[in-house]
């Protein structure tokens, strides 16, 4: 009798170890997929957003420094301008023993203006200010004045005088006033923003004539804007100056002409645009409008800065994201036809000279401006890649041809700045058009070869 032993069987070979979460990720990137090294640049992009806020935040800080010396220089020199004048007035007493102010405004009133801009530095900045030269002519009917003064009211003709206010009086110069033929001296007072000069005017000039005619010039310094307010029944003012980018406030000149070489604008004011009258009293709260009231009814210009370095830097920094992605995009579609295989921190240090741009450019803008700024910091980078990408490459002609597509993109994006009002059409245009480029030529990747 034999025994048939059975063997056991025998134990099935260990499976591999499945990888896990992070090794199939690290291996999904070190592939050759495209849709890895898309993963792997889109990662990059967005990582530089980082270094492109850190340059915001450091153009911010040089805006604020700008805006410290800005109020510097307007300190020293002379702040926004506002004329407002001239205007009569005759203090008058009531039997009743009160008293108050008849202020009369000009039936008419011409302003001829001439602006000359000049340049203070404060440090890195320059501050742009300007003396501004005001031809004054007005003519005053006195008979609503008389009329009111007959209505139980005492005049105290000593005290009658002419007055012209200035929003900030630390620079003005005046030589004088011609009241109907007699020049009389100004003199200080402290009566307010409407009340900054003031010329004595005789009792005879103001009831022995119908008409007072008032002529004179005056000069005051200021900085950023010059404006003028419509006191007359008929205003006329005209601003000129040699300056290209004017800012008209308030109230749009009714005719104007701006060339490089500067501007000239006149305007036309009808009383009937303001909320206060020809005659004012005192002591009538409803015919006495306050300062304010009067001054929001000026109108004039502001000399803007045809361009500033830092608005325009921190409008490019806007665009970063983009652009970096544009290059990378180039970059990749250079990879895919030239057969190299750039490291992901080779993108990446492509990626931080991009940014590395927009600090050359905040910098060297300060030094001699933004257009130049601009070309030098483009060159240098556009340089500074080609060299890196023919080291990287190996060969010339196609570090060449991407040096070529990165000036393309920096033109591209100095000539979108220069597109104040259709910037962002001008935008979306050429991104859609660039995404339909690379659509069209990546249609045959991976596409199944026919057997």
């Amino acid at each position: 009798m034999t025994d048939d032993t059975l063997l056991p069987p025998l134990p099935a070979p260990p499976s591999p170890p499945r990888p896990g979460a992070g090794q199939q990720l690290r291996a999904f990137l070190a592939s050759d997929s495209l849709l890895a090294r898309v993963s792997v640049l889109g990662f990059l992009t967005l990582a530089l957003i980082i270094p492109l806020n850190m340059i915001g935040g450091v153009i911010a800080d040089r805006r604020t420094y700008e805006t410290e010396a800005t109020k510097s220089v307007s300190e020293a020199w002379g702040a926004e301008q506002t004329f407002a004048g001239p205007i009569i007035l005759v203090p008058y007493r009531r039997t009743t023993g009160s008293a108050g102010t008849l202020t009369l405004l000009p039936e008419k009133l011409t302003i001829d203006g001439h602006i000359q801009p000049q340049k203070r530095r404060r440090g890195l900045f320059s501050v742009n200010v300007y003396t501004a030269t005001l031809d004054v002519a007005a003519e005053f009917k006195t008979k609503a004045l008389l009329e009111m003064l007959a209505d139980q009211r005492e005049p105290d003709w000593a005290n009658a005088r002419l007055e012209i206010g200035v929003s900030d009086t630390r620079s003005i110069d005046g030589s004088g006033v011609d009241i109907d033929g007699q020049m009389v001296e100004w003199t200080s007072t402290t009566g307010g923003v409407l009340s900054s000069l003031k010329a004595a005017v005789a009792a005879a000039t103001l009831t022995d004539r119908e008409t007072v005619a008032v002529r004179f010039r005056i000069a005051i310094a200021g900085s950023g804007k010059l404006a003028l307010v419509p006191l007359g029944r008929r205003t006329e003012a005209m601003v000129a100056a040699p300056w290209p980018s004017p800012s008209f406030t308030s109230r749009l000149p009714l005719n104007q002409a701006v060339a490089n070489d500067g501007f000239s604008a006149k305007w036309v004011v009808s009383d009937l645009g303001r909320p206060y009258s020809q005659l004012w009293d005192s002591a009538s709260l409803r015919n006495d409008p306050s300062p304010k009231t009067v001054l929001e009814s000026a109108f004039g210009v502001t000399l803007l800065t045809p361009v500033d370095a830092y608005r325009e830097t921190d409008r490019a920094i806007k665009y970063g994201i983009m652009f970096i992605g544009l290059t990378f995009a180039a970059s990749l579609l250079f990879e895919l036809a030239t057969g190299t295989r750039p490291h992901a921190a080779q993108y990446g240090l492509i990626g931080l000279s991009l940014c590395v741009f927009y600090l050359l450019l905040l910098s060297i803008s300060e030094q001699i401006g933004f257009g130049p700024a601009y070309l030098v910091s483009a060159a240098a980078v556009v340089a500074q890649a080609t060299v890196y990408s023919r080291a990287l490459q190996g060969r010339t002609t196609p570090a060449l041809a991407f040096g070529a597509v990165l000036a393309v993109l920096f033109g591209g994006l100095y000539g979108l700045l220069q597109l104040e009002d259709v910037a962002l059409l001008t935008g979306s245009v050429v991104l859609f058009a660039v995404l339909s480029v690379a659509m069209w030529l990546t249609r045959n990747l991976h596409r199944a070869q026919p057997a």
